[in-house]
C-alpha cells in the first residue's frame, strides 16, 4: 500500500512539473493556433470553392439559356383578333386560348400603373431587373426546405410571362436564375416604361382576360383609360391568383352577388384590393382618403360587357373560314399559317354584318311560338341569311336555333332540299331568259312535244312568256302519273303567271321540258347554286326533272346561296358572289386584304324585271300571302318537300333578299306547311331597317306592256293579221251600215 502511494505521489509530482512548465504552455498553445489556422484555412478555401460552384453553377445556367430578344416581346404574344359590324363597331373577338388587345403606354391611366408597381413592384423604375434583398432571402429559404416565390419583379414577370411560359409554375433556382437573367436582358434593351406596357398588356387577369385591356372591358365594359381608382386596385389584386380572385364567375361561392342566371360578381380579392389601396396611400401615389373612398364591394363598380349576341353565330364562323381562305391565296400560304394570323396576330376585320339584322333573327329564332312541331317532339331547327342585293354583302346568317360554340353545324351554309322553291331559278327565269334570246335572233322559241301530256306544242303563243297558256293537266312519265300537285288535283288552263302564283307542279315540269334540263342546269349555275350535282358519271345527279323542276336535288341547295340567287331578280338580273367583310388590316392598320365580289350577268335586264313582277304577284295574288309586308311589296316563293320534311320561303325587298329554311336534321315529319315560313320570314323581314324602304328598279326599256301583261320587247304576241275574205266581208258590212 505505502509502495502504491509512493508511486502516486511521485506520478503526480511529476504532472505538476509538466505543467508548471513554460516551455510545454507553449506547445500546447502552438498546437492550439495550428489548428484554428488549418481549420480557418480549410473553411475559407471551402467557402470560396463553394462560391465558385455557385457560381459556376449560375453561369452555366446563364450560358444554357436560350438567347432571348427583348424587343420581339409583342411577336411572341397571342394578340386577339377584332371583328367589326358594317358601321365599324366592335362587336366580336376572335382567339385560341389568350384573349388580348395591345394598348399603348399613354392610353394607360396613372392610377393603374401605380396601382399594379404599388402591390407587384415598388422599386419598379429603381432598379435593374431584380431586387438582390428579396432574392438571396428565397432562396436562402429554398436551401431551407422551401420554395422560391414572392421574389419577382415585374420585368421578372414580365420575363416569365414571355420567355419561360413552359416552366413559369416551377419554383427552383435554376427557374429564377434564368428569369432573372432575361430580366436583365429586358431592362439593358427597353425603357421603363415599355417594360410596364408591355406587363400589362401580357398579364393574366382571371376570366379568359389577358392584359388590361380585355379585362376593363369583361369586367367594366370600359375603355382603359376610364377606369376608376376602386376599378384600377381591382385589377391590380388579381395577378396573385387569377384564377380565384377572378371578378366574375360562373358558379355561387363564399363572396358572390348573382347578375344573371349563371353570372356572378366574385369579391375574393376584397382584402387584397383595399391592401392595393393602402400601399398606394403609403407610397403617395393617392391620398388616404382617397383610398379610403375607393373601398367598395365589387358588385358596386363591375358592370360585365355583355356576351357579343353573335359569338356563337354562323356568320362569324363563315367570315373566319372566308378570311383564312383568302388569305392563304393572297400570301402563298398555308391553312395553318393563315389560320394562326387570324387568331393570333391582332388583325382587324371589317364585315359585312349587320348587327340590328342579325339580332332580329336571333331573338325570332328564339321563340317557339314562330317555328311548327314535328313528329316525335324532335328539334325543329332553321337557318336564315338576308344579303344586299346591289352588293353581294352579307348581312346576316344564322345557323340554326341550339347550340353554343364556335364551329357548329352551320345550316345557313348546308344543303337542304329546296322543293318549289327552285322554280323561279330552275325553270321560270330561264324559260323567259330562253325565249329572249331567241327573239334577238329573230327566231322564235323551238317547241318540243315530249309525249307527256295532251297539250303538246300548243298554247305557248311563239315565245314562252308571263301570258303562256300552260295547262295544268295529267302527266304520265316513263309509265307513271308524275308530277303530282300539291293539292293532287289538276285545274286545267293557265297562265305562267298563275302557274307560278299557284306553284303547279305540272305546269313547272312541262316549262323545263321545253326549256331544256341543259340550259336549266346552265342557268342554275349562273345563279350560283354552288350544290348542283352536273355530272353524268355519278350515281345520283341533278340532270333530270325532278331535281329541276320539283326541287328533289341529290344535295340540295343553301340558304345563302338561294337568296342571293334572288337577289338577281331585283338586281337587274346581276348576281353578287357573297361577300362578308369589306377589309382586313393587320395590328398596325395596314390594309391586307379587301373583300371583293364577282358580278355575273345572269339575266338580261327585262327578264329580270318581269320576274321581280311576276315574284311580287306571288305574295300579293298567289300562294304566299303570309310573306306580306306592311308598307312594303316583298316577292318570293314558297318550297315544301315531300313529308313536310323541309318547308321554305325565298323571297326579297327592293334592297335586301332572304332566305329561310325550317326543318329537322333527321328528316322527320314537320306539323306545318310552307305558309308557316312565309309568315316567320315576313315577321324576321319587317323589323330588319335595312331591308325596309327603297325601290325597285324601274322598267327597262326593253319591256313592253300589252294587255295588262309584260314582255321583252319581241316575245310580246303579234296582232293576227285578217285574212282577205275577212276584209271583204268586213268592207261589205261597213258600206251596208253606212260606215
Amino acid at each position: 500500500m505505502l509502495r502504491s502511494f509512493a508511486m502516486n505521489k511521485k506520478s503526480n509530482l511529476k504532472n505538476k512539473k509538466k505543467y508548471n512548465n513554460p516551455k510545454g504552455r507553449r506547445r500546447k498553445k502552438r498546437k492550439s493556433w495550428a489548428f484554428f489556422k488549418a481549420f480557418f484555412v480549410t473553411l475559407f478555401f471551402t467557402g470560396i470553392f463553394i462560391c465558385g460552384g455557385i457560381v459556376y453553377y449560375g453561369w452555366t445556367i446563364i450560358q444554357n439559356a436560350p438567347p432571348i430578344e427583348p424587343k420581339s416581346i409583342y411577336e411572341k404574344l397571342e394578340v386577339s383578333s377584332q371583328i367589326y359590324d358594317d358601321k365599324g363597331r366592335l362587336f366580336d373577338e376572335i382567339y385560341y386560348d389568350e384573349n388580348r388587345k395591345i394598348i399603348k403606354y399613354e392610353q394607360i391611366p396613372d392610377n393603374l400603373k401605380n396601382a399594379f408597381i404599388a402591390v407587384e413592384d415598388k422599386t419598379f423604375w429603381e432598379h435593374k431587373g431584380f431586387n438582390f434583398r428579396r432574392i438571396f432571402g428565397a432562396i436562402y429559404d429554398a436551401l431551407n426546405g422551401g420554395r422560391i416565390g414572392g421574389t419577382s419583379t415585374i420585368s421578372q414577370q414580365l420575363a416569365r410571362n414571355i420567355f419561360l411560359p413552359e416552366s413559369k409554375e416551377d419554383r427552383t433556382i435554376e427557374r429564377k436564375l434564368t428569369e432573372m437573367y432575361y430580366a436583365f436582358e429586358i431592362e439593358n434593351e427597353l425603357s421603363k416604361e415599355e417594360i410596364l406596357t408591355a406587363y400589362l398588356n401580357t398579364i393574366y387577369l382571371g376570366y379568359n382576360c389577358y392584359g388590361i385591356d380585355t379585362a376593363s372591358r369583361k369586367y367594366f365594359s370600359t375603355e382603359v383609360g376610364e377606369l376608376s381608382l376602386e376599378q384600377c386596385a381591382a385589377l391590380a389584386a388579381l395577378p396573385q391568383a387569377p384564377g380565384e380572385y377572378a371578378l366574375l364567375v360562373g358558379d355561387e361561392g363564399e363572396k358572390t352577388v348573382e347578375l344573371s342566371k349563371g353570372l356572378y360578381v366574385n369579391d375574393l380579392s376584397e382584402d387584397r384590393r383595399n391592401m392595393v389601396l393602402d400601399l398606394m396611400a403609403e407610397q403617395d401615389m393617392v391620398t388616404q382618403e382617397e383610398a379610403d373612398a375607393a373601398k367598395k364591394p365589387a358588385a358596386e363598380f363591375i358592370n360585365p360587357g355583355k356576351e357579343s349576341a353573335f359569338a356563337q353565330s354562323a356568320f362569324k364562323d363563315y367570315l373566319i373560314s372566308r378570311v383564312i381562305t383568302d388569305l392563304a391565296a393572297e400570301y402563298e400560304l398555308t391553312d395553318e399559317q393563315a389560320e394562326s394570323m387570324v387568331y393570333t396576330k391582332g388583325l382587324r376585320i371589317y364585315s359585312t354584318l349587320d348587327t340590328q339584322a342579325q339580332g332580329v333573327i336571333t331573338r325570332e329564332f328564339k321563340d317557339g311560338e314562330n317555328f311548327p312541331d314535328a313528329a316525335g317532339d324532335a328539334d325543329v331547327e332553321a337557318a336564315m341569311v338576308i344579303c344586299e342585293n346591289a352588293t353581294g354583302q352579307v348581312k346576316a346568317m344564322v345557323g340554326g336555333r341550339s347550340g353554343k360554340g364556335q364551329m357548329l353545324f352551320n345550316r345557313a351554309t348546308s344543303p337542304r332540299q329546296p322543293g318549289s322553291s327552285i322554280k323561279p331559278v330552275s325553270v321560270y327565269a330561264p324559260a323567259l331568259q330562253k325565249s329572249l334570246e331567241y327573239a334577238a335572233k329573230g327566231k322564235k322559241f323551238p317547241f318540243v312535244k315530249t309525249g307527256y301530256e295532251k297539250q303538246g306544242k300548243k298554247g305557248y303563243g311563239d315565245y314562252i312568256t308571263a301570258s303562256s297558256k300552260v295547262v295544268d293537266e295529267k302527266m304520265v312519265v316513263k309509265g307513271e302519273v308524275w308530277p303530282l300537285n300539291f293539292s293532287r288535283s289538276y285545274s286545267g288552263k293557265k297562265t305562267l303567271r298563275t302557274a307560278l302564283q299557284l306553284s303547279l307542279n305540272t305546269c313547272a315540269v312541262k316549262l323545263l321540258t321545253q326549256v331544256s334540263i341543259e340550259y336549266s342546269m346552265e342557268m342554275m349555275h349562273k345563279f350560283g347554286v354552288t350544290t348542283v350535282i352536273d355530272d353524268y358519271e355519278e350515281a345520283y345527279n341533278d340532270i333530270n326533272l325532278a331535281a329541276l323542276g320539283l326541287g328533289a336535288m341529290t344535295e340540295g341547295v343553301t340558304p345563302l346561296d338561294m337568296s342571293l340567287a334572288y337577289a338577281t331578280f331585283p338586281n337587274g338580273g346581276v348576281r353578287y358572289s357573297p361577300v362578308c367583310y369589306t377589309r382586313v388590316e393587320d395590328s398596325d392598320g395596314n390594309i391586307i386584304l379587301e373583300g371583293k365580289t364577282e358580278e355575273t350577268r345572269v339575266l338580261d335586264e327585262g327578264v329580270a324585271w318581269i320576274m321581280t313582277d311576276l315574284l311580287r304577284s306571288v305574295v300579293s295574288e298567289g300562294i304566299a300571302g303570309d310573306a306580306k309586308i306592311e308598307g312594303e311589296m316583298p316577292g318570293g316563293k314558297t318550297g315544301t318537300t315531300n313529308d313536310n320534311y323541309d318547308i321554305w320561303f325565298d323571297g326579297f325587298t327592293p334592297n335586301c333578299s332572304a332566305s329561310l329554311w325550317i326543318g329537322t336534321d333527321e328528316n322527320i315529319t314537320m306539323y306545318a306547311e310552307s305558309s308557316k315560313a312565309a309568315a316567320l320570314w315576313s315577321r324576321i323581314m319587317s323589323q330588319v331597317e335595312i331591308a325596309r324602304g327603297g325601290q325597285y328598279k324601274a322598267m327597262p326599256a326593253n319591256v313592253v306592256k300589252k294587255k295588262g301583261e309584260y314582255y321583252t320587247r319581241g316575245t310580246e304576241p303579234k296582232e293576227k293579221k285578217k285574212s282577205d275574205k275577212k276584209k271583204k266581208d268586213d268592207e261589205s258590212a261597213g258600206a251596208e251600215t253606212g260606215e
